[in-house]
């Protein structure tokens, strides 16, 4: 007889159980079976200080790889089936891809960063010992919705590792080793699988990130609904010149991580800059949730000021926030280049239940195609998740310059998107709306761009579509 110290079982509903979970008499009220060879396990030493609980047969020899295999299978399957998220981690080298960039030094490569997916918003099934191509894989991840989605593999390694011809076969694989039971315990202490040498490895992931250069822009034509300006990704060949020529300012960066206040503050302490968010006078207490002026009530100020009321404000202090913000390397971009495109501004909206980027890019690519050959092409939307990503990613998957906006709910309550919707109107061209049938807002953008004989693409999409 195999002297393994079962950890875990199933019981009579065929859920997989560990014997630390319960006390003597509550495992007498049940019957298990090993998850190896399906035979029955009693409990042992349950609450005893001298030797450590665990199941075993009573005359049957099991094998330990094969309970091992099994057991690591099910643990992860069930984990998949019954979460929101499974998060996996690994190193990826930030590497520029802009290899013939007349900018190119040592800086493009920028070493290693530890990035973290969540599976679930890639895949949405998974099964046992399915065949992909000439192999079968212990554990399969695939997406119902979007057959196209590239497979993911879930190895346990027990005692064979995956073969070289599985790991060349282009196949994303991740490769578990498993000697023990305590091999596996991290599937209930840890919400995220981290590629760790000889023990977790992942195959035919991309393991090398392009993290593109990132330019701040402040536009007077958009200074009522942008007053702070707005920063989004750009690649490097784009770096030398700005995008537009009724640009106040533009700065290249290389840390903001979208945050608008790194460039503002910048530009205050070098360029004199004033917005009322810079400002000691701006802000609010622990007793309330809005930032208004300080100065309002006791001087007559505009209580929710235009960030923009600080240029004219005598009363302006900056404040020090060089304890909260880390600048970084900022240059400002002055040289302007012959445009020979004009620019077309179109905004992309869509309901919150929409996320299916393939539709979006799919429809935008049918709209824009043509456009994007006689224009300059700039998109517009508001940061609302879950739309947003799927822009972004669009945008900077076709290298289109965007501009983002945020919905000031808390100086205008439930009319802040409406009067949004209003102002972004006015710069736009054209509109892309993906619409349920039932959002208030998306559906105030299109009668209000149908109004003012702004050209409208409109997206319905049903449950099915998603």
């Amino acid at each position: 007889m195999a002297d393994i110290k079962y950890q875990y079982a199933y019981n009579e509903e065929g859920k997989i159980v560990s014997i630390n979970d319960f006390t003597k008499e509550e495992s007498k009220l049940h019957t298990y079976k090993c998850i190896g060879c399906g035979n029955p396990l009693l409990p042992r030493a349950i609450g005893s200080n001298s030797r450590r609980a665990h199941f075993y047969h009573k005359e049957v020899n099991c094998s330990e790889e094969t309970y091992l295999h099994k057991l690591g299978k099910h643990l992860i399957k069930e984990k998949f089936d019954s979460s929101d998220s499974f998060f996996i981690s690994y190193n990826t080298e930030i590497k520029c891809g802009e290899k013939l960039c007349s900018f190119r030094n040592y800086e493009c490569t920028r070493g290693y960063k530890q990035v973290k997916y969540n599976l679930k918003e890639y895949y949405d099934t998974c099964t046992e010992e399915t065949p992909i191509r000439d192999y079968i894989a212990d554990l399969l991840l695939t997406n119902s919705k979007n057959p196209k989605t590239p497979p993911l593999l879930i190895e346990i390694c027990v005692t064979h590792k995956c073969e070289d011809a599985k790991i060349k076969s282009g196949l994303k694989i991740i490769e578990i080793s498993v000697r023990n039971e305590q091999d596996l315990s991290f599937l209930f202490t840890s919400d995220t699988i981290v590629e760790k040498c000889d023990e977790i490895n992942f195959f035919s992931f991309l393991k090398e990130k392009s993290e593109p250069m990132e330019r701040y822009i402040y536009r007077y034509v958009l200074k009522s609904i942008n007053e702070n300006g707005y920063v989004n990704a750009i690649s490097c060949k784009n770096a030398k010149y700005k995008f537009f020529k009724d640009s106040i300012v533009e700065l290249n960066m290389d840390n903001s991580s979208e945050n608008v206040f790194i460039p503002l503050f910048w530009l205050a302490k070098h360029k004199n800059f004033r917005r009322c968010n810079l400002c000691k006078f701006y802000g609010s207490t622990r007793y309330e949730k809005t930032q208004i002026c300080r100065l309002s009530k006791k001087y007559g100020k505009p209580k929710f000021p235009n960030m923009n009321e600080a240029e004219r404000c005598k009363s302006f202090q900056l404040e020090d926030l060089s304890h909260v913000y880390h600048i970084g390397n900022i240059e400002e971009v002055k040289l302007l280049q012959d445009y020979e495109k004009e620019e077309y501004r179109i905004i992309i909206s869509g309901s919150s239940s929409f996320y299916n980027y393939d539709l979006l890019e799919e429809k935008c690519d049918l709209f824009l195609t043509s456009k994007i050959q006689t224009h300059r092409i700039t998109i517009l939307f508001v940061r609302t998740k879950p739309i947003t990503e799927l822009i972004s990613k669009y945008c900077n998957k076709k290298r289109l310059n965007y501009e983002t906006f945020h919905i000031r709910w808390k100086e205008y309550g439930n009319r802040a998107p409406y009067l949004l919707n209003d102002e972004m109107l006015t710069h736009a061209n054209a509109v892309i709306a993906f619409w349920d049938g039932n959002s208030k807002i998306t559906q105030d953008l299109i009668t209000q761009a149908n109004n003012r004989r702004i050209p409208v693409r409109l997206i319905q999409f049903q449950d099915s579509d998603i």
